[in-house]
């Protein structure tokens, strides 16, 4: 994984988009630091979390096998295509 490559990661339930920024090796294993974007929802759980148990539980560095890879524009295209067919299925009605 490079720096500068789009990711996404599921946290229950919960979708990520980032950016990698750093990456190092430790323990045999790839980690990498994301910038995270639109984060709010799991900001929110790790804040519960951290109150409920009083312990920050928040993830800085992440296992890259604990990433997706992600083209973005073709992410975009799909997407576009979702919403103009559900536009569609709304006029057929």
């Amino acid at each position: 994984m490079k720096i500068g490559q789009a990711v996404f990661q599921d946290y229950q339930g919960i979708r990520r988009y980032g950016i990698v920024e750093k990456t190092h090796n430790k323990n045999n294993w790839k980690y990498a630091t994301v910038k995270w974007f639109d984060d709010e929802k799991y900001s929110y759980a790790m804040s519960y979390l951290e109150v409920m148990r009083d312990e920050d539980l928040t993830i800085h560095e992440y296992r890259v096998d604990q990433l997706r890879q992600i083209d973005p524009k073709k992410e975009r295209r799909t997407l576009k295509k979702l919403l103009d067919h559900q536009k569609n299925m709304r006029q057929d009605d």
